[in-house]
């Protein structure tokens, strides 16, 4: 896939998931996750896995992206350029404290398909002039999956999100009790993780965003 093929799974599949903590999973590998994150219908897999080895990650999101190409699901690697270069990921997900995008284009070449996380409307500013691709936006609710998350996004900051020229993907608390409201204020896309990969049954769990989102 072409990384215009990346920007339309971004702008017309509304659900992202993100996987890689194997302890939000309900004992489930990251491997086996993926399958049924593919087998429910997921088309943007974001890998974001902080607790295992460089070698044990890189076997890991190899045969995860293996299984993405197969089923033309784009395959996003969280933070790591090096690794997302040595596993053919489509695209790379960089945070504030990460290198910036255009070091990332540097190191990766013009065809990959780069997103940073923001939470201020200078951060979605400084995203697109260093060349992302799309911008992570949050969190839109206070998060239990990631340690060291921002304070919930600010309302001017929400309204400039929603006329940004980049894919605005929004991050962070977000679950069936509150998608529709985002969605009613505009936003379009949704990146998820315990929403998604902490339930026993992901392909209900999908169905059921979706079903929301209609």
């Amino acid at each position: 896939m072409t990384k215009e093929d990346h920007v339309k799974h971004l702008l017309e599949d509304p659900v992202y998931a993100i996987m890689g903590n194997e302890e939000l999973c309900l004992g489930r590998n990251n491997v086996d996750v993926a399958k049924g994150l593919i087998a429910a219908g997921v088309t943007i897999i974001q890998y974001r896995e902080k607790h295992k080895k460089w070698r044990a990650k890189y076997e890991e999101a190899s045969a995860i992206a293996r299984l993405c190409h197969d089923h033309d699901v784009t395959f996003i690697m969280n933070d790591s350029t090096d690794l997302a270069i040595a596993c053919g990921a489509d695209g790379i997900h960089v945070g504030q404290d990460d290198a910036p995008a255009q070091v990332v284009r540097q190191l990766a070449g013009p065809d990959v398909f780069i997103g940073v996380s923001t939470n201020t409307i200078d951060e979605m500013k400084q995203a697109k002039a260093d060349g992302a691709d799309y911008v992570g936006f949050g969190p839109m609710f206070p998060t239990q999956s990631k340690d060291d998350a921002d304070d919930v996004v600010s309302k001017e900051a929400k309204a400039f999100a929603l006329n940004f020229s980049l894919p605005v993907v929004t991050i962070g608390g977000i679950s069936l009790d509150n998608i529709r409201s985002l969605y009613d204020e505009g936003f379009r896309s949704f990146a998820m993780i315990s929403a998604i990969v902490g339930k026993k049954d992901m392909n209900q769990a999908v169905a059921d965003i979706r079903r929301i989102l209609q």
